[in-house]
């Protein structure tokens, strides 16, 4: 057998040793997701400067980023079916190669619709980048081992929100908006030799029917659905047409995809029918809830800093900071509280550290303590990380393999929906307050100035939106109690009969 049709050791095998096999893998896929969620957020601070470039308006530049965010969403559902039918690394290489192609074409761009274009195309290849990677993991690395290795892919989903808008702003000021882009030749090049030489299928090829009325349905659903969030993130509320249309388009088209999974025979393209397996539905529905909790924040916090405290995009990306390495201190203990407590334990304690840490940002003011703010940041991204590490294991334990590459697709969408949710509903609350803290001003939340005293006075609507913040946070220990009380030993690797000896089992 070649090394491409490789598979992960037995289960009998999955113990709590992580081997340099499944440690080139977590790198690889950290080293292939970040350059992905980076590019979600590094093209925002140069929506300016690429509309001076190409002579458009902001909206137009806009669909730069939105093109892109849709993309990446729409194609997160043809990832299970993806790795079922060409394999696993097969998949995976795919991603990065049009990734790659994308990210070369925008940085060629020579007008708005070339760089939409090629966005798209960008995304087409991120979206299969996190789920498929996932997949190669989970079947790897079995239960014991799985919580602290997606605990490491996971990091870039924390630092990129945080790098991406001061790493562009440096990029733009001393080298050019094209590096934007560029910068992501070398991550995608040393992914595919790294990927090509590490790396073996834990799927092999298969002859897996593509679900076409469910693509028609879940992929523009997903897109419409996740649109009309962004739109009303972005507008504060529900008053564009086009953003109610998105919304209830989105929900219509995804309800009728639900009933379509539920009754078809075949495989559907998301297969719903996961949801009947108590630890996926438990971790997934917790991690939902998690999400919207710990990424609802993304946008105000940055904010506060900028206007308020009248930060410029460097200073409040590394205010930022502290909560990631908050997140990246619970993936280096939670495994070990996890077997010790149990998933619902660690979870639960997890989630009630992010509250009380939520705490001084719902007192915050305009002249709160710097040291005090960064200090509750790495405890709520502490709380965050110990909470969310534990469900991710949980989802996948006890699921058979050929159901692995399925339940990693609809972990992901729910997963971004959820996030998606936390940010638009926290946008809406902090665009209302700040409304009516201006109303009588003609001014807008974006058109005051940084550091004055109408900023300083906008510090209340900031902290009506922590408190509610607050209120996500603990919402989300009402899936938690779901999960269960002992670690799960089972384990979602496939037999260990068809790894040739000698080769590295990833």
């Amino acid at each position: 057998m070649s090394k491409d049709n490789a598979a992960p050791p037995a289960a009998a095998a999955d113990s709590e040793r992580i081997g340099p096999d499944l440690w080139w893998l977590a790198g690889i896929l950290v080293l292939g997701g970040f350059a992905t969620l980076l590019d979600s957020t590094i093209v925002n601070v140069a929506v300016g400067t690429l509309a001076k470039e190409f002579e458009a308006g902001l909206s137009a530049v806009q669909w730069s980023v939105t093109g892109y965010l849709l993309a990446l969403c729409v194609t997160i559902p043809l990832s299970g079916w993806a790795v079922e039918r060409f394999g696993a690394k097969q998949t995976w290489l795919f991603s990065q190669v049009v990734f790659l192609a994308g990210s070369l074409a925008a940085g060629l761009s020579w007008s708005v619709e070339s760089l939409i274009v090629f966005r798209v195309l960008q995304g087409v290849g991120g979206g299969l980048v996190m789920p498929v990677g996932q997949s190669l993991l989970a079947q790897a690395a079995g239960t014991n081992r799985l919580g602290r290795l997606m605990g490491i892919v996971s990091i870039p989903a924390m630092f990129a929100p945080v790098v991406g808008p001061t790493l562009g702003g440096v990029v733009i000021d001393h080298i050019g908006w094209r590096w934007i882009f560029f910068l992501n030749l070398p991550l995608g090049l040393a992914t595919i030799l790294l990927s090509l030489a590490k790396i073996s299928n834990v799927v092999a090829p298969g002859k897996s029917r593509l679900d076409v009325l469910g693509l028609v349905l879940l992929a523009p659903g997903l897109g419409a659905f996740l649109y009309g969030l962004s739109e009303v993130g972005a507008e504060g509320g529900l008053g564009n047409g086009g953003t109610l249309a998105g919304l209830i388009v989105g929900a219509v088209l995804i309800a009728a995809f639900c009933v379509h999974a539920l009754r078809v025979r075949s495989a559907p393209l998301m297969d719903l029918r996961l949801l009947k397996e108590r630890n996926f539905r438990s971790g997934t529905s917790a991690t939902f809830f998690l999400s919207m909790a710990m990424f609802g924040v993304m946008i105000p916090l940055p904010l506060y800093f900028q206007i308020v405290r009248g930060a410029d995009v460097m200073e409040s990306g590394l205010l930022l900071m502290p909560q990631s390495i908050g997140y990246f201190l619970a993936i280096v203990l939670v495994g070990k509280l996890t077997a010790a407590l149990g998933p619902r334990a660690v979870t639960i304690l997890g989630v009630v550290l992010a509250a009380v840490a939520t705490i001084p940002f719902g007192l915050i003011s305009a002249d709160s303590s710097k040291v005090l703010l960064c200090a509750s940041m790495v405890v709520r991204g502490f709380g965050f990380g110990a909470a969310m590490l534990p469900c991710m294991t949980t989802a996948y334990s006890g699921l058979q393999p050929a159901s692995v590459p399925h339940a990693t697709s609809a972990f992901n969408i729910f997963q971004r929906i959820g996030a998606s949710l936390g940010t638009a509903a926290l946008a809406v609350v902090l665009q209302q307050g700040a409304t009516d803290e201006l109303a009588g001003r003609a001014l807008k939340l974006t058109q005051v100035a940084p550091g004055g005293d109408i900023a300083h006075s906008l510090a209340g609507a900031f902290s009506a939106t922590f408190w509610w913040a607050l209120g996500l946070t603990v919402l989300a220990l009402l899936p938690c109690v779901a999960l269960p009380g002992r670690t799960p030993r089972s384990a979602s690797a496939p037999a260990s009969q068809n790894v040739p000896v000698g080769e590295p089992a990833v």
